[in-house]
């Protein structure tokens, strides 16, 4: 116990939140920027929007393969090895990408920058926020993202600047080495977990009870403080339900970002500076339904909250289909920027509180394949029917039927039941 008047020292687990938060913003920058560069270069090489999308669904099943992967590395070598070697190949192809002059380097760049997302991207910032939090994870989780919606407030204006006045070359270059300058510093500070500090999750104080690891037959399970195994978790409806509905969601998410500016711009009509304005604007609402989610989702059940958001996204998506000036597109980002903040902490905590944090990073890693592999055709898919029609009405329309369904998937996802490992029996009474 703390002498008499001793100041209890900061939590480190916040730490860890603002190191997250820096590694989405530099995720962001990689994911939401995509989108300005495929007005250029189709202007330069007149690549067809199939083939500009394409890398964009080769990243997404990097991501599906690399998930398992993604979770035994950060599992066995904690997630400062992984970030690092993330942040480092991230930078490396956002350079190589404002230096390729053909098709089959675009495409091998952006592999380069999957690898780099994939080990310094949400997977691993997750698995570091769950070691560190339990009653306050889905708050902490929250901040850590608004990380990547303030890329598209700040980043994303700022590289459409760039590639206005200096070129898109430049605004690769410079963008690969800020990931260099601001990441591989905050990787350095990355702490494996409070145990290791003599700390507990949340900042309480050694001494204080813990629930115990074993739970009564036929009770909840336990809001995070059961640990599931991955088979046990995958032997659950809950977790085929999490990967499907996220994957759909994925599928719909991915596309929008790909050919957002694109639409904004050749389909709606509106300028570029007015495209980077209703971006700006849908991340900055998006801010505020992180937080919103991550304050609900440690009162409600997350579940319940991510089929609303989904619904919320179909909603939008039907404005931005009907979209002929800036006024519904700015109605798109409100909704579709609000539902997509407040899911976002949601879907990474959720595994957390389902499934415990001893096996996250294998638990998350395994969902992250699945959802990856039903997300992956979206961008393409995509583009191929934006060719064939000329514009991407019934894109959105179509992705309007998947949030939909997701929705539906997200709300089916209810607690699973506790393992028999982790049962007792009720005493009996005397």
């Amino acid at each position: 116990m703390a002498a008499l008047g001793q100041r209890r020292k900061p939590f480190y687990g916040w730490v860890i939140v603002g190191i997250g938060f820096f590694a989405q913003f530099l995720t962001g920058i990689s994911f939401q920027a995509f989108s300005t560069y495929l007005v250029p270069l189709g202007q330069e090489f007149g690549w067809s929007r199939t083939a500009l999308a394409g890398p964009r669904s080769i990243t997404q099943a990097e991501t599906a393969l690399l998930g398992p992967v993604d979770g035994y590395l950060v599992d066995r070598f904690g997630p400062r090895v992984v970030m690092t070697m993330g942040v480092v190949l991230l930078g490396l192809g956002m350079v190589l990408f404002g230096l390729m002059s053909n098709i089959w380097q675009y495409y091998a760049v952006n592999i380069i920058m999957g690898f780099g997302t994939s080990f310094s991207g949400l997977l691993v910032v997750s698995t570091a926020v769950n070691s560190w939090f339990r009653r306050k994870r889905t708050i902490a989780m929250a901040v850590t993202t608004i990380g990547f919606s303030l890329a598209g407030i700040i980043a994303v204006p700022i590289i459409v600047w760039i590639q206005t006045t200096l070129g898109w070359r430049t605004a690769a270059i410079a963008s690969g080495i800020t990931v260099w300058a601001i990441g591989i510093p905050a990787a350095m500070l990355l702490k494996r977990s409070p145990e290791k500090m003599g700390l507990l999750p949340d900042g309480d104080q050694p001494g204080q009870v813990e629930v115990p690891e074993t739970i009564l037959r036929g009770h909840s399970s336990g809001g995070g403080k059961l640990d599931f195994t991955l088979r046990e978790a995958m032997r659950s409806l809950s977790f085929w339900f999490i990967g499907i509905g996220n994957g759909l969601n994925i599928l719909v998410m991915s596309a929008v970002f790909v050919h957002l500016f694109v639409h904004l711009e050749q389909g709606v009509g509106i300028s570029r500076g007015s495209a980077a304005l209703a971006f700006m604007f849908m991340n900055a609402i998006n801010i505020a339904g992180r937080l919103v989610g991550g304050f609900l989702g440690d009162r409600y059940p997350k579940n319940l909250l991510l089929g609303a958001g989904m619904f919320g996204t179909a909603v939008s998506l039907v404005l931005l289909a009907f979209a002929t000036s800036i006024w519904p597109v700015l109605g798109f980002g409100a909704i579709y920027g609000f539902c997509w903040g407040m899911r976002t902490p949601l879907v990474n905590s959720i595994s957390g509180d389902y499934f415990g944090r001893a096996s996250y990073g294998k638990i998350t890693g395994a969902l992250q394949l699945l959802s990856s592999l039903l997300g992956i055709s979206g961008p393409v898919l995509a583009g191929l029917l934006a060719d064939i029609q000329g514009h991407y009405q019934t894109v959105f329309l179509t992705f309007t039927v998947l949030a939909t369904v997701s929705g539906v998937v997200f709300f089916l996802a209810r607690p699973p039941a506790v393992p028999e490992r982790l049962q007792v029996s009720e005493p009996t009474p005397t």
